[in-house]
C-alpha cells in the first residue's frame, strides 16, 4: 500500500495539471470566453459605481447595463445605440461602443457588431475596454484580428485566436501549432498546451503524426500526457499499436496511466485487449489496479468475464480488494453474485467483510444475500461487518433487521453493536425507536449501550430520554451514565438540566 500511496498522488497530480488542457477545445475556450465576459460584467459595474453623476447619459448606461444582465439583448443595444448617437462626444463613448457591439453579437448580428468595436480600438487605442474589444473580434473570427492576436503577448487572447484559426483555415492552425511547438513562446506556457489539445480536436487524421511525435518525444510532461488524451480519442486501431508500443517502451508512471487510460477510451478490440493483459500480469501493482479499476468501468461482458476470473487466480490482497472494488461498481446480476460468492467462501475474514461492505453499496439489489448470509452465519466478526453493511444501506429492509436484532434475542454483543449502528444513523425516528426499546429493556448491557446511543445522538428526543433518566431512573449507575453523557453533549438544554442539578 505505501508504494500505491506514492504513486496515486503522482498520477492525480499530472491529471489534475491536464484537466484544463485535455477537455474538448471548444468547450474549454468558450468557457474561458464566457468567465472573462463575467468579469466584463463586474468591471463595468464597478464603473457605474464610481461614477456618481445622475445625467441623462450615465442613466442611459445604466439602463443599458440593466439589460445586459437581464441578458435582453435587443434592449441592451437599443440603449447603447442611443448613447451613442445622443452623446458623440461622452468620456463613456468606448464603453458603450464595447457594449453595443456585445449586445449585437449575442443577437447573431456579426456584421454589425464588428463596427462598433472596430471603431471603438481606432478613436480610443488607449481605452480600458480596448482589450475586452479586440478578444470579442477573435471569438467573431475577424481575419485581420485574429492574424494579430496570434502574435499578440495576452494568452488568452492567443488561445481564442488559434481557436478561430481552426474554424476558418486549419492549415494555417496547424502550422502555427507545429511552430509553437518548435519555440514554446516565452510569457505564455499555457498556449502551447492548449495548442495541442486543439490540434487533437481539429486536426483530424492530419494531426496524428504530430501528436505521437510529442506522446513519444517532447521534454514536457503535460504536452506528453495531453497528446497521448487526444491520441486515445481517435479511436483507431493504428494509434492503438502506437500507444501499446509506447506503453511497453516508456517506464514514466504517469505517461503508462495515462496511456492506459486512452486505451481504455480508445474503445478498440487491440486496445482492450492490452488492459486485459495489463490487468492480468502487467510489472507494476499500482498499474494494474489502475487497468483492472477501469475495467469496471467499461460496461462491456468481456471485461466482467476477464474480472470474475481474474478473482479466481489472484493471489495478492490488494489487486483482489481491487477487483471487488470493480466488481460492485457494475450493476449487474452476475457482478453482485460473484460478489456474494466471496462474502460467502472467501479465504479470509477481511476479504468477505470487504465483499459483504461492497455488497451493501449495491443498495436494494444487494439486499437479499445479505439477509440470507446472516441467517447462516456464526462467525462473529462477519456477523458484525454485516450489521455495519445493512447500516450503509437504504432499504427499509436493512433498518428493520437492525431493529430487530436490537430487539431481539441475538447474543447481547450483537445487540449492542446493532443499537450503536442505529445510533450512527442519527435521524429523529431512529432515536425514538431506541427511546421505546430502552423503556422495555432489562438487560443492563443493553440499557448502557442504549445511554451511548442517545448521548452521541442529535436528537433533541434523546438529549430528553437523558435527561428523565438522570433525574427518575432507579438504578443509580443508569443515572450517573446518563449524567456522564449529558456533561458530554454540547445541547443548551442538557446544559441547562446540568446546572439545576447542582442546584
Amino acid at each position: 500500500m505505501k508504494h500505491l500511496n506514492n504513486y496515486f498522488p503522482r498520477f492525480r497530480t499530472a491529471l489534475l495539471l491536464l484537466a484544463g488542457l485535455s477537455i474538448c477545445a471548444t468547450v474549454m475556450i468558450y468557457t474561458q470566453r464566457a468567465s472573462a465576459i463575467d468579469q466584463d460584467i463586474q468591471k463595468f459595474n464597478r464603473f457605474m459605481q464610481t461614477n456618481k453623476t445622475n445625467t441623462a447619459s450615465v442613466q442611459l448606461l445604466r439602463e443599458g447595463r440593466d439589460m445586459i444582465e437581464a441578458q435582453n439583448w435587443q434592449k441592451a443595444a437599443e440603449k447603447f445605440n442611443d448613447f451613442i448617437r445622443s452623446y458623440p462626444k461622452d468620456k463613456d463613448m468606448d464603453a458603450a461602443l464595447y457594449w453595443y457591439g456585445y449586445a449585437l453579437q449575442k443577437q447573431g448580428f456579426k456584421e454589425d457588431a464588428a463596427t462598433p468595436l472596430k471603431r471603438l480600438i481606432e478613436r480610443f487605442p488607449g481605452s480600458s475596454w480596448r482589450r475586452e474589444a479586440e478578444a470579442l473580434l477573435v471569438v467573431m473570427g475577424y481575419k485581420n484580428t485574429v492574424d494579430d492576436a496570434i502574435n499578440r503577448d495576452n494568452c488568452e487572447i492567443k488561445i481564442l485566436a488559434l481557436q478561430s484559426l481552426f474554424q476558418a483555415d486549419e492549415e494555417r492552425a496547424m502550422a502555427i501549432v507545429t511552430e509553437a511547438l518548435k519555440t514554446n513562446p516565452p510569457g505564455c506556457p499555457s498556449f502551447t498546451s492548449a495548442a495541442v489539445s486543439m490540434l487533437g480536436a481539429h486536426g483530424g487524421a492530419k494531426a496524428v503524426p504530430i501528436l505521437l511525435e510529442i506522446a513519444r518525444t517532447n521534454t514536457d510532461l503535460k504536452l506528453r500526457l495531453t497528446a497521448i488524451k487526444r491520441l486515445g480519442d481517435q479511436h483507431s486501431e493504428q494509434i492503438t499499436d502506437a500507444l501499446i508500443q509506447l506503453f511497453d517502451a516508456d517506464r514514466t508512471k504517469e505517461i503508462r496511466a495515462q496511456i492506459l487510460r486512452a486505451l481504455v477510451e480508445g474503445r478498440t478490440q487491440k486496445g482492450s485487449a492490452k488492459v486485459f493483459e495489463i490487468a492480468r500480469s502487467g510489472d507494476d501493482i499500482a498499474l494494474r489496479q489502475l487497468a483492472i479499476r477501469y475495467l469496471g468501468d467499461v460496461r462491456d461482458p468481456a471485461a466482467l468475464d476477464e474480472l470474475i476470473r481474474l478473482f479466481d487466480a489472484e493471489k495478492n490482497i490488494e489487486i483482489r480488494r481491487q477487483i471487488l472494488r470493480s466488481l460492485a461498481q457494475r450493476e449487474d446480476p452476475r457482478a453482485r453474485a460473484k460478489i456474494l460468492e466471496i462474502a460467502r467462501t472467501g479465504e479470509t475474514p477481511e476479504l468477505r467483510i470487504e465483499a459483504i461492505r461492497r455488497l451493501g453499496d449495491h443498495g436494494r439489489g444487494g439486499m437479499d444475500g445479505l439477509l440470507q448470509l446472516y441467517s447462516s452465519e456464526t462467525n462473529l466478526q462477519i456477523k458484525q461487518g454485516l450489521l455495519r453493511a445493512f447500516a450503509d444501506n437504504n432499504d427499509p429492509r436493512a433498518h428493520a433487521k437492525l431493529l430487530e436484532i436490537a430487539r431481539g434475542n441475538d447474543p447481547v454483543d450483537m445487540r449492542s453493536f446493532a443499537i450503536r449502528v442505529l445510533g450512527d444513523r442519527n435521524d429523529d425516528q431512529t432515536a425514538d425507536q431506541l427511546i421505546a426499546l430502552y423503556d422495555q429493556e432489562q438487560n443492563p448491557q443493553v440499557r448502557a449501550a442504549l445511554l451511548r446511543t442517545f448521548g452521541y445522538s442529535k436528537s433533541k428526543n434523546a438529549v430528553r430520554k437523558l435527561m428523565m433518566i438522570a433525574r427518575n431512573d432507579p438504578s443509580v449507575d443508569q443515572r450517573k451514565i446518563a449524567v456522564r453523557y449529558l456533561g458530554e453533549s454540547k445541547d443548551p438544554e442538557a446544559l441547562k438540566f446540568l446546572e439545576e442539578l447542582l442546584k
